[in-house]
């Protein structure tokens, strides 16, 4: 099992990397630092804190050492799924292959994952997972961000099935793969993705565009796909909207055209858009978690162009305080 999807955004910035480094070696349009050839790393990706609240999932390559700033090698022969408890203790592979967009069970007794475009679940016992009980959930298209209703009866997905141009939009099935159902659909504006389901499973907070944008934003619209309502209205790439456990908030990342991608929050209604990081997080796959307690966020922090040792590691966000506490370490680089 091994990544195959990147979302455009991160196309985007591979590209806007290849152009810096064939045109412009000496200077950053995003942020006015150094180029950094290659990027630096991303050892640890995909946070998911389990619905009990002791332990989060994550994918991991580890790096075997850092020679200098800029060299480094990977321990390919130790990547997989890992798991960490929450106060950085007992960090542990159980899963000897990264799961692309990995999202636990409301009872954490399952987690949903997608390879090769399918949607699958496996059964998780609280230690380990069993691979006797890996079910293929989709068999059409392509599908990504599986999302769980709170009441563990639906699963809400962005799919390209059935649309033109490879378009996604948000479909909805059973838990067991049945009664599947698109529920956002409209071509002539662009796709409609990143499904996040409401505490109540009342509504699902998701990414559509806008005519005369040339960015996403956010929205929100009940569990049928029926009364879109606009929460962002900015120039900002915005994606990945994640309710809070109680409902009141919704954190999201947002990325300028002169920056670093950050998690912003905002109240469940749009309203208070704060910005909650300042150093960057990592735009791949699942980029932050929300800890069922729903005062700390799980990210990745990571640069694009500094090669800081902290970079591509986890760290725990306080939401009120706004304190950062590192979770997991790469090796440091020599001085």
């Amino acid at each position: 099992m091994k990544l195959k999807y990147m979302n455009k955004k991160i196309i985007l910035l591979l590209a806007a990397f290849v152009l810096m480094l064939s045109g412009c070696e000496n200077n950053n349009p995003f942020d006015g630092g150094a180029i950094i050839s290659p990027p630096p790393p991303i050892s640890y990706y995909s946070p998911v804190w389990h619905p009990g609240g002791q332990i989060i999932g994550f994918n991991h390559t580890p790096i075997r050492y850092v020679a200098s700033s800029n060299q480094f090698e990977w321990a390919a022969d130790s990547a997989g799924f890992w798991l960490i408890n929450a106060d950085g203790t007992n960090m542990h592979r159980i899963f000897p292959y990264t799961l692309q967009d990995p999202a636990w069970s409301p009872d954490g007794q399952w987690i949903a994952f997608v390879e090769n475009g399918q949607i699958y679940k496996m059964k998780f016992n609280g230690t380990s997972f069993d691979t006797t009980s890996i079910a293929q959930l989709t068999t059409e298209g392509n599908n990504f961000f599986p999302a769980w209703s709170s009441d563990n009866q639906w699963i809400a997905y962005d799919s390209d099935t059935e649309s033109p141009n490879g378009m996604h939009f948000i479909w909805k099935m059973k838990v067991d793969g049945s009664a599947k159902e698109r529920i956002a659909y409209d071509p002539s504006e662009g796709e409609i993705r990143m499904p996040n389901w409401s505490p109540d499973s009342r509504y699902i907070v998701h990414i559509r565009p806008v005519v005369g944008t040339s960015a996403p934003e956010i929205f929100i619209m009940d569990s049928k796909g029926n009364y879109p309502m606009r929460l962002t209205n900015n120039s900002s790439f915005d994606d990945y909207p994640r309710y809070s456990p109680d409902g009141a908030k919704i954190a999201y990342a947002s990325q300028t055209n002169v920056g670093q991608p950050q998690i912003w929050l905002m109240n469940s209604d749009g309203s208070n858009q704060t910005q909650l990081t300042a150093e960057g997080i990592s735009a791949i796959d699942v980029p932050f978690t929300w800890s069922p307690t729903g005062d700390i966020i799980v990210y990745t922090k990571y640069r694009f162009d500094q090669f800081p040792d902290q970079n591509g590691t986890l760290w725990l966000l306080n939401v009120s305080t706004g304190q950062d506490q590192q979770l997991t370490f790469n090796p440091v680089s020599p001085n």
